[in-house]
C-alpha cells in the first residue's frame, strides 16, 4: 500500500474514530481558557484594587460567613481577577467577596461544569488519564495532516471560489490546520503530559522510594510547613505589610494566593504563592513561606531549583491553561485571546474533519457512517446548544438563584435530549441545522442581554465576551443557513477527494 494511501486512511480512520469525543475535549478546553472571564462576565461590576479593604477585614468578614480561616487558601485580586475568594485547602473556592465592600458575591458553579468535563470527564483520575490520551490522539492527526497536505501548500493560503460547504469546509480545515499548527501542537503535548506525567509520577513512585512512595510528591511540591506547637498565638503579623515587604524582598514576583497555616498556633505559617516574571510555572511551585507570629522569612520555593526535565513538567500547566501572567499583564491577555481563538479553531477542525470524513465515506457501504453522523449530530451540536443555552439562562436569571442545581440540569437535559433525538429521531430531520442556529440565537442573546443590563447600569461592558458571543452566533447562525438539505446529510455527488 502507497504510503500516501496509509496517512489517509491512518488520519480519516483515527479522526473518525476518536472524532466525536476529541470535539468534546477540544470545547470544553475552549470553556476552560475563557473560563475566568466568564466568571467575571456574569458578576455585576465591583470595585477596583485600589479601594480593596485588608486583607485581615476581608478574612473576618469570610469569619462570619461560616468560612474556617484558620486553615484556609485566599485567592487576592489583581490583574485578571477582581474579586476575594476564600477557599478550603485543596478544595474549590465557595465564597467570593467583594474586596472594596466586603459583601458576598453570588457563585456560579454551573460554569465549573465544561470545565471538570475536561479535566476528567467526571471521572477523577481516570478520566485525567483518558483526556489526556486524547492529546496523543491530537498530536497523531496534525502530523498525518502535515504529512498529507505538504504538496498543497499554495492552495491552502487561498479559499477557492466554489462555495459549495464541502469545498469550503476543505479549505477551512486545511487553512485551520496550517495556521494553527503550533497551537495545535501545543494543545496536544500539554495535554498528554498533564495527566499522563500525573500517572507517570504514580507509577514511579514506589519504584523511587519502595517505603515511602508519597516522599516523590514531598520533593515535588517541597516540604510541608511547620506542624503546630500547640501553644496559643497572641498576636500576628499584619498580612497586608506582609504582602508589601514580600514583594520588596522578591521583585517581580505577583502574589496570587495566600494559604495559612495553624493560624492561632505559635508555630502557624502563611505561605504567599504566585508567579514569578521570566519563570514558567504556578502558584503550586512559586511560594514564599513566613512564620505567622512575627513575619520571619522561613523559605522560598520556586522551579528554578528544580532539574530541567522537573522544570519543563512545570511549564506544562500554564502553557496548557494559557496562564501567562508570569510574561506580564499586556503579553498575558493577547496570548490568552489567541489561544482562545486557535481554541475554538481546533474545534471547527475537529468537526469540519469529521464532515468531511462521512461525506467522502457515504457512498461505501462502511456501517459508521450512519452512526458517526448521529453522534456527532447529537453530541457535538447537543454540548454546543447546551453550553449556549446555559450562558443565556445564566445571565438572564437572578443573581441569587444562579447557585441552584437548575442550570446544571438544563445543561444536562438539553444534551441528552439532543443525543437521543440524534439517535432515534427522523434520519432526514435536519436536526444539525436546527441546533445550530438554537446555539447561535442563544449566543446572540446572551451578549445581547448581557449588553442591555450593563447599559442599563451606566457600566460599560467586559467586552471581550460579548464580541466572542456575537462571533460565535453569528457563525452558528450562517452555518445553520448554509446546510441546505442536501449537504445536512452523509450523501455527496461531485469529487469525493476534493
Amino acid at each position: 500500500m502507497p504510503a500516501r494511501a496509509v496517512l489517509h486512511a491512518l488520519h480519516g480512520g483515527a479522526g473518525a474514530l476518536s472524532g466525536v469525543l476529541l470535539f468534546v475535549v477540544l470545547f470544553s478546553g475552549a470553556w476552560s481558557l475563557g473560563h475566568d472571564d466568564l466568571r467575571d462576565w456574569l458578576r455585576p461590576p465591583v470595585a477596583t484594587r485600589a479601594g480593596a479593604l485588608p486583607v485581615e477585614r476581608l478574612l473576618a468578614r469570610a469569619a462570619e460567613e461560616g468560612s474556617d480561616t484558620a486553615s484556609a487558601s485566599v485567592l487576592l485580586p489583581g490583574p485578571g481577577r477582581d474579586v476575594f475568594s476564600v477557599c478550603d485547602v485543596r478544595q474549590p473556592c465557595r465564597l467570593h467577596l467583594d474586596p472594596a465592600s466586603g459583601r458576598v458575591l453570588a457563585g456560579v458553579p454551573a460554569l465549573d461544569i465544561l470545565l471538570n468535563l475536561h479535566k476528567h470527564f467526571f471521572a477523577g483520575f481516570p478520566g485525567r488519564v483518558l483526556v489526556s490520551l486524547f492529546g496523543i490522539v491530537l498530536f497523531l492527526l496534525c502530523l498525518t495532516g502535515l504529512l498529507l497536505h505538504s504538496r498543497r501548500w499554495r492552495d491552502l493560503f487561498r479559499l477557492r471560489r466554489d462555495r459549495s460547504l464541502r469545498v469550503a469546509l476543505f479549505d477551512l480545515h486545511g487553512l485551520i490546520g496550517l495556521w494553527g499548527l503550533p497551537w495545535l501542537l501545543l494543545f496536544s503535548l500539554t495535554g498528554a503530559l498533564s495527566g499522563l506525567g500525573a500517572l507517570g509520577t504514580l507509577l514511579l513512585a514506589p519504584v523511587v522510594y519502595p517505603a515511602q512512595p508519597q516522599r516523590v510528591f514531598a520533593e515535588l511540591m517541597g516540604a510541608p510547613p511547620p506542624a503546630a506547637s500547640g501553644q496559643p498565638l497572641a498576636t500576628r503579623v499584619d498580612l497586608d505589610r506582609l504582602l508589601a515587604r514580600d514583594a520588596a524582598r522578591v521583585p517581580g514576583f505577583i502574589a496570587q494566593r495566600l494559604t495559612l497555616v495553624h493560624a492561632g498556633d505559635r508555630q502557624g505559617s502563611v505561605e504567599i504563592a504566585g508567579v514569578s516574571r521570566g519563570v514558567p510555572s504556578t502558584a503550586n511551585f512559586e511560594r514564599h513561606l513566613y512564620r505567622l507570629a512575627d513575619g520571619a522569612w522561613l523559605g522560598d520555593r520556586s522551579a528554578t531549583d528544580r532539574g530541567f526535565w522537573l522544570r519543563a513538567f512545570i511549564a506544562v500547566q500554564p502553557l496548557h491553561f494559557a496562564q501567562y501572567q508570569w510574561l506580564g499583564p499586556g503579553w498575558s491577555s493577547v496570548l490568552r485571546g489567541l489561544q482562545l481563538a486557535m481554541g475554538l479553531g481546533a474545534c471547527l477542525l475537529c468537526a469540519s474533519g469529521l464532515y468531511l470524513w462521512l461525506q467522502r465515506r457515504a457512498r461505501t457501504a462502511d456501517r459508521r457512517v450512519p452512526l458517526l453522523w448521529r453522534l456527532g449530530q447529537g453530541v457535538c451540536g447537543g454540548l454546543v446548544l447546551a453550553a449556549a443555552a446555559l450562558l443565556l439562562a445564566l445571565q438572564v436569571a437572578p443573581p441569587a438563584v444562579r447557585a441552584g442545581a437548575w442550570p446544571g440540569l438544563l445543561f444536562a437535559g438539553l444534551w441528552i435530549t439532543a443525543g437521543l433525538v440524534a439517535l432515534a429521531g427522523p434520519r432526514d430531520w435536519p436536526l444539525a441545522r436546527v441546533l445550530s442556529g438554537l446555539a447561535g440565537f442563544a449566543c446572540l442573546a446572551a451578549a445581547g442581554a448581557h449588553l442591555i443590563s450593563c447599559f442599563a447600569r451606566g457600566h460599560w461592558p467586559a467586552a471581550p465576551v460579548d464580541l466572542w458571543l456575537l462571533l460565535c452566533g453569528v457563525l452558528l447562525c450562517r452555518h445553520a443557513w448554509m446546510l441546505t438539505p442536501a449537504s445536512a446529510h452523509p450523501r455527496l455527488t461531485g469529487d469525493l477527494h476534493a
